[in-house]
């Protein structure tokens, strides 16, 4: 615990890390010293955070220890941790390998119950999602998160609900990301928190204020912002909402107020720096105030702007926006058209018709100053269309509301007339009741009745009796059969955990074997056998710890094997793996035919195909190619197989054992030089893939 609480209260190497260090390490020995397994396992799994944050160079080598270790003694949490930490590498060429450790973290935590920890899984994903622009993906990992953690009765959601309000500022979705806004404020204003999501809520609820024309609102939370960005004395936060609000005050004509903002805040000048974000705002100041001559150091140094490729897509469609608003009142209309086209590019990315009706008019200003009335027809055409679609489009949503609205209401009057028509009802069968009282018949009708009640609930006593017992029958037979199946896959379990231990004893011989051997060529042979071996002893050892003991997931097990080579050969970085496994289940046959298959390859190319010579790289694929059929794929980029070399070859024991196998699988087997050796199998199996997705 003190640990822990040392890591938290650290903001970086300085003492109160080093201590959570010292902490975790005095458990770790404490732990060893009592065999407390799961205690080791733990503390391995939080010295790969604490050496994250140290930027510690060993880091990776700590993680996939603390990861080995927990996956050696089956104990999924310390599994799910190892993943998640393994997912925060900082390098961005990694996110891909990032998500899906966070997605091996997500689904490990749903095996084991722990709702909270696969919301914040998801939430992780979510963010490297953003990182890549593929909002939908990240939209949908937010939501996700923000669903388990409720049910987890956890309702910290704000880091959610930013996401999901950034996410909306980018697509234009102002109202419903003013709605996430406002849902993380108010948590923020129950829970505390760090200042640095109070600065990123109040700006972006002031951006969307601003969007959404409420302009004092969004001056209150821009003001609102600066007060805590001032007192956490984040320069860089202060000058970015200084921007924000320069830009809404440039809006409701306050130019000269917004340029004295700016002046007093930023001290900009165009000589000093490349900044397309700051010339494009002083740029439209200084046109809105008529101040041409000043503007036109702002265009020039957004034209020296332009070609850096540094640049964002955002940046950029800002700063093209400004040097057309400056060529157009400058009279300057046939410069406009390049920037305009740029502009149409960049909205093909995002569509989004209100950015398109804005390009389109000003498409309609540039050929009215150019003199071109006949394209500004056409434009001007172009725009009032999309106008009246996004028009027709507001007036659907208003629609939709009005007949929910309508129905709504409908079904309330409906409920009403029923309970009036139901007590009506009712006082009448009460005088019928009366009237029949009355008359003398109506004594022997109640016999009757009673007689016929009675008869109805000896016959109503009789079948609730025989329904008991065949419910007591079915759950009996439930019972049994429930028995059964515990112990069958307790049976295969037991069985994985066998045949996994004899191969380890096989392995075990043929290494004390091996110590008695000088001939290379046997030494190899054993060599071989043992990485066979082994390979067939990862997927039962697998099965044996899964909750599934009849089928294995091969993207996970590609991934063991390639770790498993690198570590047997030595490689270290001699050569390098790329590694694409989409989920594939399979049954405990297929899953050893194709495991050896990839083992054969593997191992071929690791010791032919370089010779020697490093800077080699593996490519390792297995894909989905519809129809129940699979593809696996390895490629190196070595020297290949020699001119006439034949795939029936008997010295090829390799090559030989890789056809056998595929034959098993019923697939196809091709062999060819591409740069290297590229081995393809193909083949069908009767179980579907997994979904990435699936908790």
């Amino acid at each position: 615990m003190l640990a822990y609480y040392c890591y938290e209260k650290s903001e970086g190497p300085g003492i109160t890390l080093d201590s959570a260090a010292v902490l975790n390490k005095q458990c770790i020995n404490l732990s060893r010293k009592y065999n407390l397994k799961n205690y080791i396992a733990r503390s391995m799994a939080f010295d790969g955070y604490i050496a994250v944050k140290k930027e510690d160079p060993n880091a990776p080598t700590i993680k996939r220890k603390a990861l080995q270790y927990a996956q050696r003694y089956g104990f999924k949490k310390e599994e799910a941790d190892a993943y998640a930490c393994m997912g925060l590498d900082p390098y961005e060429g990694q996110i891909t390998k990032n998500i899906s450790y966070f997605q091996k973290a997500a689904t490990l935590y749903g095996q084991i119950g722990d709702l909270y920890e696969q919301g914040e899984a998801f939430y992780r994903i979510a963010e490297l999602y953003t990182n890549t622009e593929q909002q939908d993906s990240s939209s949908l990992y937010a939501r996700k998160a923000i669903v388990l953690k409720k049910r987890a009765k956890r309702y910290d959601l704000h880091h959610e609900y930013t996401l999901l309000a950034d996410i909306s500022l980018i697509n234009g979705n102002f109202k419903e990301g003013l709605a996430y806004a406002l849902k993380a404020e108010k948590i923020i204003e129950c829970i505390k928190t760090d200042k640095h999501i109070q600065i990123v809520i109040y700006n972006l609820l002031g951006q969307f204020y601003m969007d959404l024309k409420s302009l004092d609102n969004a001056l209150a939370y821009f003001e609102k912002a600066i007060a805590v960005a001032r007192q956490q004395k984040d320069t860089d936060a202060v000058i970015s909402i200084t921007i924000n609000t320069a830009n809404m005050l440039y809006r409701v004509n306050r130019a000269s107020q917004a340029l004295k903002l700016l002046d007093r805040e930023i001290h900009y000048s165009p000589g000093k720096e490349c900044n397309p974000f700051y010339s494009s705002m002083y740029l439209l100041l200084h046109c809105k105030l008529g101040n041409y001559d000043k503007a036109r150091s702002y265009y020039e140094n957004l034209t020296l702007c332009k070609d850096n490729g540094t640049i964002s897509n955002a940046d950029l469609i800002g700063m093209y926006q400004a040097m057309i608003h400056y060529l157009l009142l400058t009279g300057q209309a046939d410069k406009t058209y390049v920037y305009i086209d740029k502009l149409k590019e960049g909205v093909k990315l995002n569509p989004n018709l209100l950015y398109l009706a804005q390009i389109e008019r000003t498409y309609f200003r540039a050929d009215s100053v150019a003199g071109n009335h006949l394209g500004a027809l056409k434009h001007l055409h172009t725009f009032k269309k999309l106008n009246d679609s996004i028009f027709n489009i507001e007036n659907i949503k208003q629609y939709k509301e009005l007949e929910l609205k309508y129905e709504t209401q409908k079904k309330d009057n409906n409920i009403k007339l029923l309970t009036k028509q139901a007590k009506l009802q009712t006082s009448r069968l009460h005088n019928a009741n009366i009237i029949r009282y009355v008359f003398t018949a109506g004594i022997i009708v109640l016999a009757c009745l009673a007689g016929l009640l009675f008869n109805r609930r000896r016959l109503k006593q009789r079948t609730n009796t025989e329904l008991s017992l065949k419910e007591q029958k079915i759950n009996s037979q439930n019972n049994i059969l429930r028995k059964l199946l515990v112990e069958k896959e307790l049976l295969l379990k037991e069985i994985h955990h066998r045949v996994k231990n004899n191969l380890q004893i096989v392995i075990s011989l043929l290494n004390t074997q091996s110590l008695y051997l000088d001939n290379e060529d046997a030494l190899s042979a054993l060599q071989n056998s043992q990485h066979r071996m082994h390979a067939m002893g990862i997927i039962h050892q697998k099965l044996y710890q899964s909750d599934s003991p009849a089928s294995i997931d091969m993207s996970w097990y590609v991934c063991e094997l390639v770790d498993y080579l690198k570590e047997s050969f030595d490689l270290d970085s001699s050569i390098t793996f790329a590694i694409d496994a989409e989920p594939v289940l399979l049954d405990v046959s297929q899953a050893v035919e194709l495991g050896l298959i990839c083992n054969e390859a593997i191992t071929n190319a690791i010791k032919h195909a370089y010779k020697g010579n490093s800077g080699g790289k593996i490519t390792i694929t297995l894909q989905n190619i519809g129809n129940g059929s699979y593809k696996l794929t390895v490629a190196d980029n070595g020297i290949g197989l020699p001119k006439g070399f034949s795939v029936d070859d008997k010295k090829s024991v390799g090559l030989a054992l890789m056809q056998k196998l595929t034959d098993q699988l019923n697939g196809t087997l091709q062999v060819f030089n591409d740069k290297g050796l590229t081995i393809i199998v193909e083949f069908s199996t009767a179980i579907q893939s997994l979904g990435t997705g699936e908790l």
